[in-house]
């Protein structure tokens, strides 16, 4: 469930994640601008903002709303379509990953922004770190049938399951499911299916090692 604290300075913190975000966001610009508007931008005293990753990014989306889908008593709606994050796909630094106000996350040719002479309006929304974040060595531990994500504290199954089947059949499968001696097995929700995503690898763009 969200968790908002606003600053009445122009910055909301969020209580699960731990970042602090900018309120507003500061409007429509080319990704080139985007990423200087972030560098030197001081907010509430602050001025170590950045463009947030798209795991970040995607942690604003909340999906019981649709354009945008965010929290609107938190971050008032400014006719956003998309938002720069910090990474390009991983073979076309033209590409830029973004999120919609539709609620969803995707890679875009920057040159898509009105600015640089498309139809769409891509916006900058700048995030910092209230605390440091914490150090991981090794992201995932696969042991067995399963594999850890330490940044998430989530376990998944390690292998695919090939089987056809609808969303139904799958949230039964899910919640029968029986591996390595635990049975509360569930199908993830959007936001943490979203976080086994990599976007420096494609075709699949997740760590196919593990």
């Amino acid at each position: 469930v969200p968790a908002y604290l606003n600053h009445n300075d122009g910055t909301v913190t969020d209580k699960i994640t731990g970042l602090m975000w900018q309120r507003t966001d500061g409007g429509e610009m080319t990704i080139e601008n985007a990423r200087n508007y972030t560098d030197t931008l001081t907010l509430a005293s602050y001025s170590d903002w950045r463009l947030p990753t798209p795991l970040e990014a995607y942690s604003l989306m909340n999906h019981n709303n649709n354009n945008p889908a965010l929290d609107r008593d938190f971050f008032p709606t400014t006719g956003a379509q998309y938002w720069w994050t910090s990474a390009s796909q991983y073979n076309d630094s033209n590409k830029i990953w973004v999120t919609n106000a539709g609620g969803g996350i995707g890679n875009h040719a920057s040159s898509e922004t009105k600015s640089a002479g498309g139809t769409k309006n891509f916006h900058v929304r700048a995030v910092r770190n209230v605390q440091q974040p914490k150090t991981i060595n090794e992201r995932y531990n696969r042991n067995a049938d399963l594999v850890k994500d330490e940044l998430t504290s989530l376990e998944w199954f390690s292998e695919t399951q090939n089987l056809l089947m609808t969303w139904e059949e799958a949230i039964q499968f899910a919640e029968n499911a029986e591996v390595s001696g635990y049975s509360d097995w569930r199908l993830p929700n959007i936001k943490e299916m979203q976080s086994l995503n990599d976007e420096t690898k494609g075709n699949p763009s997740c760590n196919t090692s593990v």
